[in-house]
């Protein structure tokens, strides 16, 4: 009898968990660069060998340059999966996520975004008729707070 009113009287988590609303009102860190434009990954292949600490300058289109800092790079041993994470410079507060994997039939696919959780802007590498472009998104169509 004392086991259950002890049990009934407990209470576990009773705490709720904070809900993260979403700031639509973020400012724009690439408003000045069109919505959608053609990049080759093939020119973004060398940054998978940069050492963490190097500093990169990447000409993704005309009029935008990405200049950062590998933060991070995937295990060069493994050459099915390869990744690497860039700061920028250029862009306060944007990280640029590079990745490649291998395909069952040898060939290569590209996935990767550059976004800041500060901005409302975002892009991400999409594969559109056999051509990698970089779609801008806004930051909330890409993930949820």
């Amino acid at each position: 009898m004392l086991l259950c009113f002890g049990s009934l009287s407990m209470y576990a988590q009773n705490e709720t968990l904070p809900v993260n609303v979403p700031d639509y009102n973020k400012p724009k860190l690439f408003s000045d660069l069109p919505d959608k434009f053609p990049v080759d990954v093939k020119t973004l292949e060398p940054l998978f060998d940069v050492e963490e600490g190097k500093l990169v300058n990447i000409r993704l289109t005309g009029p935008f340059n990405y200049h950062g800092t590998v933060v991070s790079r995937s295990n060069t041993q493994n050459l099915s999966v390869r990744s690497v994470v860039i700061k920028s410079i250029n862009r306060q507060g944007a990280v640029l996520t590079f990745t490649r994997t291998q395909n069952t039939d040898g060939t290569y696919s590209y996935i990767g975004r550059i976004l800041s959780h500060k901005h409302s802007d975002a892009f991400e590498i999409e594969e559109e008729k056999g051509q990698y472009l970089l779609v801008k998104k806004h930051l909330y169509d890409i993930f949820n707070e």
